[in-house]
């Protein structure tokens, strides 16, 4: 859950990325798909891969995906190398970004345009959601959409 809304800008991001490096951004530009997860979450644990899925599904330029890990650094490499995750990843450092993006719940996934607009927001695990979030990239890049969810994945789990 998260008290900001479809329209409102998107705050900065401030982390680690997962070799220990400082991390700040602004997320505008292009468009960017942003997960908030915790290594234990079990929601988490089966959104991440279909988000892999879609990292691999739209190989082109002009998005995106970033995820924010709410572990210590040596609990989210481990957590990125158990599932074998390859997107780009950021460890939230004293909570501030998941603060600044006022959550309450994990996952929660953001779309947020060239514009730094939010435009999506998704708790839990939705795989409707998940499939509209690949229609919008697929369109933005007018390219071809790529189912990125399996047919035995739950049509919703809360986080």
């Amino acid at each position: 859950m998260t008290t900001l809304q479809r329209g409102d800008r998107a705050p900065l991001l401030v982390g680690l990325t997962l070799d220990g490096q400082p991390y700040l951004e602004q997320p505008e530009g292009a468009l960017l798909v942003l997960v908030f997860f915790k290594e234990s979450c079990q929601t988490c644990r089966l959104l991440l891969p279909r988000l892999e899925n879609l990292y691999h599904a739209y190989p082109e330029p002009g998005w995106r995906l970033l995820g924010i890990g709410q572990d210590s650094l040596e609990t989210t490499r481990r957590l990125v190398q158990e599932l074998n995750l390859s997107f780009p990843i950021l460890v939230d450092r004293d909570f501030m970004s998941s603060t600044a993006y006022r959550l309450t719940h994990v996952p929660t996934v953001f779309m947020i345009d060239t514009r730094g607009e939010i435009t999506h927001i998704g708790i839990g695990f939705a795989r409707e959601d998940l499939e509209a979030i690949s229609h919008q990239i697929a369109r933005t890049l007018n390219t071809a959409f790529r189912s990125i969810t399996e047919d035995k994945d739950p049509i919703f789990r809360p986080g």
